[in-house]
């Protein structure tokens, strides 16, 4: 299995259209753990690691999880890409001087 983990610089870029429209193709089902943090099954022959970044910049561009956690991108036989999710909600707190 590759455990690579996909950087946050990586994906500093927005997501695309297009991107956004290929990853939802290739994933299979979206699996919820009891805190909140999700995993993706994809189809197999997908690159595990693309879609690991793809996954990191489609959550980054929801914005809907306040909190960072590392998490994965499977395949049917198991390959398995792992990701590390920063929200950036207290930086922008930071940046927009809400903090005190």
């Amino acid at each position: 299995m590759n455990k690579e983990m996909t950087e946050f610089n990586e994906t500093s870029k927005p997501l695309t259209a297009e991107e956004a429209e290929k990853f939802e193709a290739g994933v299979i089902e979206t699996v919820w753990s009891e805190t909140g943090e999700p995993h993706y099954v994809i189809k197999n022959g997908l690159n595990v690691q693309e879609y690991a970044s793809l996954a990191k910049k489609s959550l980054e561009n929801e914005r809907i999880i306040a909190h960072d956690f590392t998490s994965y991108v499977i395949n049917e036989s198991g390959e398995r890409g792992d990701f590390e999710y920063k929200s950036g909600w207290f930086l922008e707190g930071l940046a927009e001087q809400e903090m005190e």
